[in-house]
């Protein structure tokens, strides 16, 4: 499939249509300290464990601190064949609404 550079502001859009997921790949403790309304925490470090819910939707939007580590595992993935979208800049480029704590 495909790996695309998503701006902040369009992950809301995405988000709202319903057939995408953010997963985010900080550790834990970072994802805790402040991450996307409806984001999900599969961090970097356990996330093939985790990958089962990969194809529960249509696109995956991934989500790191900076964005180097989303690209990398984003790459991963699409030769996989899943629709990747990484968030250019990481959260360090977010300035949308944030959760605190643990939600989901």
């Amino acid at each position: 499939m495909s790996l695309d550079f998503i701006s902040p502001k369009e992950v809301l859009e995405y988000i709202r249509r319903g057939n995408a997921v953010v997963i985010d790949i900080r550790s834990r403790e970072a994802f805790l300290k402040g991450h996307i309304p409806g984001a999900v925490s599969m961090p970097y470090d356990t996330f093939d464990e985790e990958a089962r819910i990969l194809g529960e939707y249509e696109v995956l939007i991934l989500c790191c601190e900076r964005g180097s580590a989303s690209l990398f595992l984003g790459r991963k993935l699409s030769r996989k064949g899943f629709h990747v979208l990484s968030i250019g800049g990481g959260m360090d480029a977010w300035r949308g609404p944030m959760v605190y704590g643990d939600a989901l």
